[in-house]
């Protein structure tokens, strides 16, 4: 659908963000709203033609407002992003999207048109504020503000990673530099003076800001994220900000204690869409996906949708560059649904890619580990009778 022939629907121009802007009131915890509203965030609104609901984008979403009783709306909603705004997304490199809208009941059904055909997955997400009251005084050691210089320093191992997560983001590392901030943790490795921990604002509204983190794998656990973010705390408050959010998945321990031990508080936790902008890697991410389900969120685990969405893909030659361990899942899938010779298949196809057993190292922690993995494996392997 080209989004200048919707006939339900209206593309704002920047000029007429604000006409939307009561219709987000359910989700005005998310502050890139207002950002897209204001124009610090780059974004695109879409409004019904009773003004009664919108369709916002922004780097940290799609989101939902208004009425929840609009099906022409929502109908038009779907093409555009069946046919416009996920592959878009998918064409400038984005792998995956999350959908926001508002938690009340009547909106179940509406997401239901939205999403029509989509194959979205639901998880949670969390956010977390902070007031700025009590904040630390002065920087760890090893702790420092993200300045213009230190971007300029190309003998700083891992400096590539934050001038990424910057890029992601913001619309330049110049913009960043004008309106962000942010602190890095360096330490002396065999690399040199090394990068370990960062925290960065995505995103400055209005008195507001939100903060990103990340920490080295290899230093995780020994508090370098909260040190991280105690200096961006710092330097949002040495700046005259009122509040900073933090926002993660909702399984996403490590993220959530992180913010608890920063001085953040919870401020919402809530349902949300997702789903990969690619159709066939987003039917593999389904398999993952409805293989453990999320009881939190209402999603059991259910063994036939996930061994037939990961057959569309992998019988496309869909497989993530050859990934075993898909093969294994979708294997077990079919046979905990009683589809024994499917299942045979896609554990012999499993070994031909380098399947060996649930204890072999993955990149990923998506492969089916259960108490009947051995015997399922070993029921697999045995020659089909002739």
């Amino acid at each position: 659908m080209d989004s200048n022939n919707m006939v339900h629907t209206l593309e704002l121009t920047s000029e007429s963000f604000n006409k939307a802007t009561g219709l987000f009131e359910a989700l005005k915890h998310h502050i890139s709203i207002q950002g897209v509203v204001t124009g610090s965030i780059a974004g695109r609104i879409f409004l019904s033609k009773d003004c009664s609901s919108a369709l916002l984008t922004n780097p940290q979403g799609i989101f939902i407002g208004g009425s929840p009783e609009n099906h022409l709306f929502f109908v038009e909603a779907n093409t555009l992003l069946k046919e416009e705004l996920l592959p878009c997304r998918a064409s400038a490199g984005k792998l995956d999207y999350v959908l926001f809208y508002p938690t009340d009941n009547y909106w179940e059904e509406a997401i239901g048109e939205v999403m029509k055909d989509l194959l979205p997955m639901k998880s949670g997400r969390m956010t977390f504020s902070h007031d700025l009251d009590h904040v630390q005084s002065s920087f760890y050691d090893g702790v420092f503000p993200v300045t213009g210089s230190l971007l300029k320093q190309q003998d700083l191992t891992g400096l590539d990673g934050v001038v990424s997560e910057i890029q992601e983001g913001w619309p330049s590392i110049e913009a960043f530099e004008d309106n962000g901030f942010g602190c890095v943790a360096i330490q002396d490795t065999k690399e040199g003076s090394t990068i370990i921990s960062w925290c960065l604002t995505d995103w400055v509204v209005g008195n507001e800001c939100e903060f990103g983190i990340e920490t080295v794998e290899s230093f995780r656990g020994n508090g370098w994220a909260r040190k991280t973010a105690s200096g961006a705390l710092l330097l949002a408050k040495q700046r005259g900000l009122k509040r900073v959010g933090w926002q993660c998945w909702s399984n996403n321990i490590g993220s959530q204690k992180t913010a608890l031990s920063a001085g953040f508080e919870l401020l919402a936790d809530f349902p949300v869409m997702f789903g990969w902008n690619r159709p066939l890697n987003n039917l593999l991410v389904n398999g993952n996906h409805y293989m453990r389900g999320n009881s939190k969120y209402g999603v059991e685990k259910n063994y036939a949708r996930a061994a037939w969405s990961y057959a569309q893909a992998l019988d496309k030659g869909s497989d993530w560059n050859g990934d075993a361990a898909l093969y294994w899942n979708a294997s077990c899938m079919f046979y905990l649904t009683g589809e024994t010779e499917r299942a045979k298949h896609y554990y012999n196809t499993a070994v031909e890619k380098g399947w060996k057993d649930i204890y072999q190292p993955h990149y990923h922690e998506h492969v089916y580990r259960e108490q009947d993995s051995e015997q399922i494996a070993r029921i697999l392997a045995e020659p089909s009778e002739t």
